[in-house]
């Protein structure tokens, strides 16, 4: 039964009868409120306020919190005497309590430092730190300090709410404290933005250069016009006028990422401009509650304190922290684009086709990539030594392919998932997810004219390279042990062919996150100019140095990513191997060239076998989970870092099928330059969904 039917029952007087546990209930609730009552001293109060609170809604049960509230409340209402004394003593505890640090810390980010914090809280746990008696975040903490009150909290209907807010009246003493802890908290969150605003690197990427300029720091003087604001129409006008300020902070941000492109990004950047972002948004909910102007649907009051009360257990929570860095990470991997393997993703048709000529390329030098991983395997080498020559066999195969400009099929650009970033970032609804199902089928048509000419390539490289190999030594290249082993590994059933292939797409997107890594260290760094400027100049010339900064930041992010991986897919394996683990990698291209040259090993009888169709069945498997488990990683840090909820997620998943099922050649051929493919009344449907999401 639902919270509301439940609390429907309660007041009509159908569910509960007052039986001896009834009893019990009014009996503890009615001591303890009358003890807060009696309390002499700030200590008591706070200790007798938490006790009474914390019985209330620290319970095992719902049914049980529903119980005590709402008898709590009626018996408050009913029992004038003693709810004057608990209001008197209740005025005279908040003007005790300290809510700066509650209103201005809880629920922002407070470290970019995750071992330290992690550290911290840890030792939260077990040792809860003192707090200062006056301190209300204390109250907060010990009584909502489960999810299940904090839920509580936050599902409590509107007409509940409004009656506890009669009984916790404040004073006019109480309210002038209150305001003046609301603008300390005001003034602390305007010069922490001011602060992180004002740093080299923020104005380096933003719009102004000088810092009296800034609007992060115009936002004090906005702040403390709006604080000294005398009365109720003056602080909504002064509201305005700061509500103002704040967008021209926004604009800002917008224009601080867009800069990131060209001046790269640190984890350092990333929190301080979500800490910037966080704190805008409590300062909105704190002005609005001193000035009392809100359009919101709920309350002000309302919607500060659930902020407080879920902030406040969030500021103590190690699973959270981790999510939060976790996003941290995300978000940081994905605000920079760079500029390395964009031809990987063909956005017309000239490039589609372009796509065709430089993987049959790739295809062609992969032959001698796998005939020399071949070679090595059957040379026994020690396992480190092997994975050491069959990875710097893959990282020089791939840096070839970078060189002559040849494509491997499901090898990931490092701007995928910044792309990706990109399109969530800047769009919403359906236009969002129109971009999302455009940029996939841009990805998934490419990869499949990459993967068909690399497998075609690679099958008639290795049938003239075993006919070469023949004339030329009067001998097949593989023996016939080896070429049997490569069979029996890609055999779809009897093999871990799925398994090793979805891990390979993993590789694959690790290795363009690291490539992207390094070309964003290199441009947060200025390495480049760095290199133009270096003293060697003086003995090779500027202009060489010149060249030379210019090709490290042109090719940099693909040549790591081309490194790391061609080491990823030769360490891996042998790692697996030293912790006792049949892991091996699977990568499409590498795979059909290694079957090719085992096939060419036994002629067309091969066409006869099963073997052959078995292992031809693994490479389509290995296509599909290369590239699907590779995009969807990017996919999903890219959601993860701009928080997209998780039925917005479903949603675009559902939209994307919807437009396979309804257009699929678009997914495998280009499309008409500029038309967007939206099946009929996919676009109505999708902004209905929109709807739903967002209510």
């Amino acid at each position: 039964m639902s919270l509301i039917r439940t609390v429907r029952k309660l007041l009509r007087g159908r569910r509960w009868k007052k039986g001896p546990t009834f009893v019990r209930a009014h009996d503890e609730l009615y001591s303890l409120t009358q003890a807060f009552c009696e309390a002499d001293t700030a200590q008591g109060r706070t200790r007798r306020a938490t006790g009474l609170f914390a019985y209330i809604w620290d319970t095992t049960r719902d049914r049980a919190f529903v119980v005590r509230l709402l008898r709590w409340i009626r018996m408050m209402e009913q029992d004038r005497e003693l709810s004057a004394a608990f209001n008197k003593n209740w005025n005279a505890m908040l003007l005790e309590l300290d809510s700066v640090t509650l209103f201005a810390e809880a629920g922002l980010p407070a470290h970019h430092a995750l071992i330290r914090e992690l550290i911290g809280r840890v030792f939260q746990r077990l040792l809860p730190s003192a707090r200062e008696e006056s301190d209300a975040g204390r109250i907060f903490a010990e009584v909502f300090s489960t999810p299940d009150a904090v839920e509580r909290f936050l599902g409590a209907q509107g007409f509940v709410f409004e009656r506890l807010v009669r009984l916790l009246a404040l004073s006019p003493a109480a309210v002038m404290h209150l305001e003046e802890d609301l603008r300390q908290a005001m003034c602390l969150l305007a010069t922490r933005v001011a602060g992180r605003g004002a740093t080299a690197a923020i104005r380096q990427r933003g719009s102004t250069r000088h810092v009296e300029e800034s609007p992060f720091y115009r936002l004090i003087f906005a702040t403390e016009r709006m604080m000294h604001a005398a009365g109720m129409f003056e602080r909504r006008e002064e509201f305005g006028m700061w509500q103002r300020a704040v967008a021209a902070c926004i604009a800002e941000l917008d224009q601080i990422h867009l800069h990131m492109e060209e001046a790269g990004v640190s984890s350092a950047l990333v929190y301080d401009l979500r800490s910037i972002e966080g704190s805008l948004v409590r300062m909105d909910m704190l002005g609005a509650v001193y000035t009392g102007g809100s359009q919101r649907v709920h309350s002000p009051l309302r919607e500060l304190m659930n902020t407080l009360v879920r902030g406040r257990l969030e500021d103590m929570r190690i699973r959270l922290l981790l999510g939060q860095s976790v996003n941290l990470l995300a978000r940081k991997t994905v605000e920079r684009t760079g500029q390395g393997g964009e031809h990987y993703i063909a956005h017309s048709n000239r490039a589609y086709w372009r796509m065709w000529r430089a993987a049959a390329g790739g295809g062609l030098l992969t032959v001698f990539t796998a005939a020399i991983k071949m070679r090595l395997i059957d040379s026994h080498f020690p396992p480190f030594v092997e994975g050491f020559l069959i990875g710097t066999d893959y990282a020089v195969s791939f840096i070839l392919l970078q060189i002559f400009g040849f494509a491997l099929a499901t090898k990931q650009p490092s701007m995928t998932a910044a792309t990706l970033a990109g399109i969530i970032r800047e769009n919403r609804g359906v236009a969002r997810w129109s971009k999302i199902s455009e940029f996939a089928a841009d990805i998934s048509r490419t990869q499949l004219a990459a993967a068909f000419s690399n497998v075609i390539a690679v099958c008639i490289g290795a049938v003239a390279f075993e006919r070469l190999w023949g004339w030329m030594f009067q001998t097949h290249y593989l023996a016939e042990e080896s070429a049997r082993h490569v069979t029996s590994t890609l055999h779809p059933f009897t093999s871990g062919t799925a398994i090793f292939a979805a891990f390979t797409g993993v590789l694959l997107w690790l290795a363009a996150v690291i490539g992207g890594w390094f070309e964003n260290f290199a441009v947060y760094h200025r390495v480049p100019e760095a290199v133009a400027q270096h003293p060697l100049g003086q003995r090779f010339g500027t202009r060489k140095m010149k060249l030379a900064a210019d090709w490290l930041e042109r090719n940099l992010a693909s040549w790591s990513t081309s490194i790391v991986l061609g080491y990823l897919l030769g360490f891996s394996p042998v790692v697996a191997r030293f912790f006792g683990i049949p892991l091996d990698v699977r990568h499409v291209t590498l795979s059909t060239g290694t079957l090719a040259l085992a096939a060419a090993r036994f002629g067309t009888s091969s066409f006869g076998h099963g073997w052959l169709w078995y292992a031809i069945a693994g490479i389509g498997i290995t296509f599909v989970l290369n590239l699907g488990v590779s995009f969807s990683i990017a996919s999903l840090v890219a959601l993860r870092a701009y928080e997209v909820p998780r039925e917005e997620q479903w949603q675009i998943v559902k939209f994307l099928a919807r437009e396979v099922l309804d257009a699929p050649l678009s997914f495998v051929f280009p499309v008409r330059e500029g038309v967007l493919s939206i099946a009929p009344g996919a676009k109505e449907e999708a902004e209905a969904e929109t709807v739903a999401v967002e209510h």
